[in-house]
């Protein structure tokens, strides 16, 4: 999934396999039925699950709640705002960094898309003129 290389070079492979798990359940999740799902694909131990997830509280991706001695997770934003964040910082250090180069090898992709797609953006452009 492209989405899926894009976002995994800001997250880890399993940050983003654990936060894939905890989008798509729309609730809360243990350790334990995290770890169920990804031992389904893959062995990995529970400590490491637990030190990923508790990471991702740490980078305010997933909040913790205590249920007597369990702890449970769920996604502290949704997929599509932390996808908006994600290539928003992405853009805006790109063009920071590369100037009018980057818009204009940006302008050129934008040639390059679908025409449909094409649209689809300059309407989005057009909508944050304001």
């Amino acid at each position: 999934m492209e989405t899926k290389q894009k976002v995994g070079k800001v997250l880890g492979e399993l940050e983003l396999e654990i936060m894939e798990i905890i989008w798509q359940s729309k609730g809360s999740l243990s350790v334990r039925q995290v770890i169920d799902l990804i031992r389904q694909k893959r062995p990995l131990a529970y400590t490491t699950v637990m030190t990923i997830m508790n990471r991702l509280v740490d980078k305010k991706l997933l909040k913790r709640r205590s249920y007597g001695k369990v702890f449970v997770y769920q996604a502290a934003v949704s997929k599509d705002n932390f996808l908006a964040k994600v290539s928003k910082q992405i853009i805006k250090n790109f063009v920071s960094s590369f100037g009018e180069t980057a818009i204009a090898h940006f302008a050129e992709e934008v040639d390059r898309l679908a025409p449909t797609k094409r649209q689809e953006l300059l309407k989005m452009l057009r909508g944050y003129k304001k």
